[in-house]
């Protein structure tokens, strides 16, 4: 599932994300969901949501 947010900033570029496959247990900690991420060859990730997943961002490309 992607789900599309916006960034701050004079581009307006889009963000898009996707739930981590290799993020284990609760997300607790933005920096250790990125450098999950980063193995899954995103730049980045947060948790995020009630029940605290782990997602992987990256720009979304232009259609």
């Amino acid at each position: 599932m992607k789900i599309e947010a916006d960034l701050p900033g004079p581009a307006e570029a889009k963000l898009c994300e996707s739930q981590s496959h290799n993020f284990k247990g609760t997300c607790t900690n933005d920096h250790n969901c990125a450098l999950v991420c980063r193995a899954e060859k995103f730049p980045g990730g947060h948790c995020r949501g009630f029940w605290r997943k782990c997602y992987c961002t990256r720009p979304c490309k232009n259609p």
